[in-house]
């Protein structure tokens, strides 16, 4: 049996294949260094080392380590807060204890947090990861039958809210009198039953003295799915898993430095947000909190907080560009060295725009989701080689495409694709037939479509949901997509497939115009150039904005919906 074989049937062997050891130890020396991540920790070696054989190593010990090397560094700062290493180590020691010894939480009973992107939001979430407590994350603009089925899905009965988002959780609360909630809530506001002040709540608990016990094991964090196909799933991983290897692996394709500045601008609800709190808290940067996007004041702060690394959806990235030169020329960022996209379709017009206004050593795309972790990386300057592409896989990613008898295809194959790591999700929260689902042996899917060039690049197609057949021809939108960004008079575009009687599915082109003036016809003869004649939507629909949830993911299913029927005069 030849070792490869061998290793697809021991995990630790294979992940060794993949990952050799001599490669992790360079990778330990060489990205550790480059980065400045062990220069950073190496002023108290001794006290690093008490840490860690205190209270362990990873997501729980973060703050600690840096504490103890750089105290007076500002850790997180929001617009009515900041603290440094030392002030947020101690609050999220006393946030652990509120918690555990007031509120009731443990393993047994997870906690929720519904909160726009602010300081309390990542005091109360690492303090979950330092207690071994799940954490289950609701969108702040949940509604009060949203937030209700988080909590029955995920069994928590306590949630720390803001004063922003606590009025949800009381309308909650009013309706279900049966319901054994908690809550703690962030802010102003009065007390009231069943309600605690963040505030008053850990200045008692520094008032006590009492110092926290920091749980070994599991600290499983639940981010739900974007729902644009149906009820949200809670993808759960187990984030005390996660260490300096993970780290290093990210590093050693992105240049993101010890000491780096980072804004967060995306919902820190999301995973794409939270893996980028975690990453730049592991290189004990400041991370800016912005409570909520906006074009002109993001690209301010990234000037006036010389911002160097910060995640945005497409969206996002598209309403900066489209902001007027004299903006641009009022906000400069030359000390921004990452700016990386994901959670949507990146497409080629938009990436290139961006690689002419920040630089192609700046611009970063990537493939991942809640369910799989981060699996593959590009820099615009491959995106400038490879047009569309999302990259080849990050060390201890393995990538593989399969076809729907789950034989695994070659380079150029359409099929789903599948990954297969440590970082995988555990599963989703109660719902053992939609994890099964996801799986194929080891391998695990969230259902895209796409091929791998002979050189490990990766190309998505679409999902496998959004595939249209039409007049027997597989047919994938994120291709046509790219190709009609393109147009001058296009500012964007969602191509779906509705029902047809003569084509069994039919091609409709949602787009956005540029300007007033928008010509189908003349659009339809443009794209003759750059599509083959089956590639071309038979229908054209002009719309002011695509439906999008909050990470920038279009609901297409809205746009079927609407679309669906007779072609419109």
């Amino acid at each position: 049996m030849a070792l490869r074989d061998l290793g697809d049937r021991v995990p630790l062997l294979r992940r060794m294949l993949v990952d050799p050891p001599h490669r992790v130890v360079r990778r330990l020396i060489e990205t550790g260094t480059g980065s400045g991540l062990l220069g950073a920790l190496a002023g108290r070696p001794i006290e690093a080392l008490r840490i860690a054989a205190a209270r362990g190593l990873g997501v729980r010990t973060l703050h600690t380590l840096h504490a103890a090397s750089a105290p007076d560094r500002i850790a997180v700062v929001d617009p009515r807060r900041a603290l440094s290493y030392r002030e947020i180590d101690l609050e999220i020691d006393a946030v652990a204890a509120v918690l555990r010894d007031h509120l009731g939480a443990s393993r047994h009973a997870p906690v929720a947090v519904m909160m726009e992107n602010r300081v309390e939001y990542a005091t109360v979430w690492f303090a979950l990861f330092r207690l071994g407590i799940t954490c289950a994350h609701v969108g702040r603009h949940s509604t009060p039958e949203e937030l209700e089925f988080v909590l029955e899905r995920s069994g928590a009965r306590v949630i720390a809210v803001s004063e922003e988002t606590a009025p949800v959780a009381l309308a909650l609360l009013r309706r279900r009198s049966d319901l054994d909630l908690r809550l703690l809530r962030a802010g102003g506001g009065p007390q009231q039953s069943r309600v605690w002040s963040y505030d008053a709540a850990i200045d008692r608990q520094r008032a006590s003295g009492v110092q926290l016990h920091v749980e070994k094991g599991p600290s499983d964090n639940v981010v739900y799915t974007s729902g644009t196909t149906g009820k949200p799933k809670g993808a759960v991983r187990d984030m005390g898993a996660m260490g300096a290897t993970e780290l290093l692996r990210v590093l050693e394709r992105l240049p993101m430095h010890a000491g780096d500045r980072h804004l967060v601008c995306a919902p820190l609800y999301h995973s794409s947000g939270q893996v980028f709190v975690l990453l730049n808290t592991a290189l004990g940067a400041t991370v800016v909190m912005q409570e909520r996007f906006d074009a002109e004041d993001t690209l301010r702060t990234m000037s006036q907080q010389r911002i160097q690394n910060l995640f945005m959806v497409p969206t996002m990235i598209h309403r900066v560009l489209d902001l007027p030169e004299e903006v641009h020329a009022r906000w400069p960022t030359p000390e921004l060295r990452v700016l990386i996209s994901g959670a949507a379709p990146f497409n080629t017009a938009l990436r290139e725009r961006a690689v002419q206004r920040f630089g192609a050593g700046t611009i970063f795309d990537f493939y991942g989701a809640t369910e799989l972790g981060w699996v593959t990386l590009v820099d615009g300057h491959e995106m400038q080689a490879r047009p569309g592409t999302l990259g080849r896989a990050i060390a201890g990613q393995e990538l593989g495409i399969f076809d729907d008898e789950g034989h695994r295809l070659g380079p150029g194959e359409v099929g789903r694709v599948f990954t297969r790591s440590a970082q995988v999700m555990v599963g989703y929260l109660r719902d053992r037939g939609a994890t099964d689902e996801t799986k194929l042996g080891d391998w695990l899917t969230v259902d895209d479509l796409g091929y791998l060039d002979a050189e490990g690049y990766l190309f998505l197609t679409g999902r496998a949901r959004d595939m249209v057949i039409s007049g027997g021809v597989n047919l994938y939108p994120v291709e046509i997509e790219n190709a009609l960004s393109k147009h001058p008079d296009i500012a964007d575009v969602a191509v779906i497939g509705v029902p047809d009687v003569e084509w069994g599915e039919r091609l409709v082109a949602v787009v956005v115009a540029r300007g007033d003036a928008f010509d189908p016809e003349a659009v339809r003869q443009w794209a003759r150039s750059v599509l083959a004649p089956a590639k071309i939507p038979r229908q054209f629909e002009r719309v002011a904005e695509l439906p999008r949830n909050p990470t920038g993911k279009v609901l297409k299913r809205d746009l079927v919906a609407r679309f669906s029927g007779p072609p419109q005069a």
